[in-house]
């Protein structure tokens, strides 16, 4: 698997999206919306069906995002990943 360095070495474009997304992140808190997203900090996260969701009180969850068969899209919080 490659890091993000790795990746943005490969393609600069890479960084400027990603720190576009980290903008809109951070308004979408401000906004009170949680989002979702991976870390590499958390390696289960970067492929499969586990996020973290960030609340915009910053707790932070691993949780699992299912699609189920008639497209309802479920979540389950796996664990707490900090305390607030």
């Amino acid at each position: 698997m490659l890091t993000l360095e790795e990746i943005y070495e490969l393609d600069p474009t890479q960084r400027i999206i990603d720190e576009g997304a980290g903008y809109g992140a951070a308004e979408m808190l401000k906004a009170g919306v949680p989002i979702f997203y991976r870390d590499e900090a958390y390696p289960e996260t970067m492929e499969g069906d586990l996020f973290i969701k960030e609340y915009p009180n910053g707790a932070k969850f691993i949780v699992r995002k299912i699609l189920t068969a008639d497209y309802r899209l479920l979540e389950e919080k796996i664990r707490l990943i900090n305390k607030i």
